[in-house]
C-alpha cells in the first residue's frame, strides 16, 4: 500500500532549493512513498520507493529520501528530479543544507529557462539564484555551448562567469572561441555579449582574431578587441 504523510513544519522543504524564490514558511509538506517511517522525537522522515515530496508547487521525486526537520538537511537518491516553475534539477544524488543549498552529484543537470548547466557536481543556492560547477563544466545556451574548468551562473542576472580553459562554440555564428576567462551577459543588464580575457582567440568563418580582451556580441557578428591584437582574414 502506498502511504502519504503530511507534516506541518516551520521549515522549507529541500526541493524548494531549485526555485528562484524561497518557499513560504509554515506550509505543510506532503510526502508519498511505498513505505514511510517518521521519528517525531528525532524529527527524521525516511521514505522508500517512488518517493514524492510536494510543497507550494515544488515537487521532488526519487527512489529514497531522508529529511531531518531539526537540522533542515535532506538526502535523496535514485533518479532524483526536482521541479519548480522553469527550473529542473536532475541527478543521481541530492543533498540539501538549510533548505537553500543543494549539492547534486551523479551526472547532474540543472535547466533554468533556456540555460542548461552540467558537470560532476552542481552547487545551487536558491536564495541567491546562483549555481557553481567546478572540475569541468558545460553551459548550453540557445545558440552556443561554453565549457570551462569552472562556471558560475547568476540566473537572476542572466550572467555567467567561466574560469580556466574556456571554449565557446556557436554553430549559428560559425564561431569558435577560446580564452582564460569569460563573462557572458544575457538580455538583462549589459545586452547580449561575451567578454573574453587572457589569450583570447576567435575563429569565425575562417577569419582568426587574437587579443588579450575580446568582446563577442551575440545579436550580431561584431567582435571588438582591446590592446594589441592580430587579425588573419581569409579572402571571400
Amino acid at each position: 500500500m502506498r502511504h502519504i504523510i503530511r507534516i506541518a513544519l516551520v521549515l522549507v522543504l529541500s526541493c524548494s532549493a531549485v526555485t528562484p524564490l524561497q518557499a513560504a514558511q509554515n506550509k505543510p509538506i506532503e510526502l508519498a512513498a511505498d513505505t514511510i517511517d517518521y521519528d517525531s522525537n528525532q524529527g527524521i522522515v525516511t521514505a522508500h520507493g517512488n518517493v514524492r515530496m510536494v510543497q507550494e508547487g515544488a515537487v521532488m521525486t526519487g527512489a529514497q529520501a531522508e529529511y531531518n526537520s531539526k537540522t533542515k538537511e535532506a538526502y535523496v537518491t535514485g533518479g532524483v528530479r526536482a521541479v519548480k516553475d522553469d527550473a529542473i534539477l536532475l541527478a543521481a544524488t541530492l543533498r540539501s543544507y538549510d533548505n537553500t543549498h543543494l549539492v547534486a552529484t551523479g551526472d547532474p543537470v540543472l535547466t533554468k529557462g533556456e540555460s542548461q548547466l552540467t558537470g560532476p557536481t552542481i552547487d545551487y543556492y536558491s536564495d541567491k539564484q546562483y549555481a557553481i560547477v567546478t572540475g569541468w563544466a558545460k553551459l548550453v545556451q540557445t545558440d552556443s555551448v561554453m565549457t570551462a574548468t569552472q562556471i558560475e551562473s547568476f540566473f537572476s542576472e542572466n550572467r555567467a562567469v567561466a574560469q580556466g580553459n574556456v571554449h565557446i562554440v556557436s554553430s549559428a555564428r560559425q564561431m569558435d572561441a577560446t580564452a582564460d576567462q569569460a563573462v557572458y551577459y544575457g538580455t538583462k543588464g549589459e545586452q547580449g555579449k561575451t567578454v573574453l580575457t587572457g589569450n583570447a582567440r576567435a575563429v569565425q568563418e575562417g577569419n582568426v582574431l587574437t587579443g588579450n580582451v575580446m568582446t563577442l556580441y551575440l545579436d550580431k557578428k561584431n567582435i571588438d578587441v582591446e590592446g594589441r591584437s592580430k587579425l588573419v582574414i581569409i579572402p571571400q
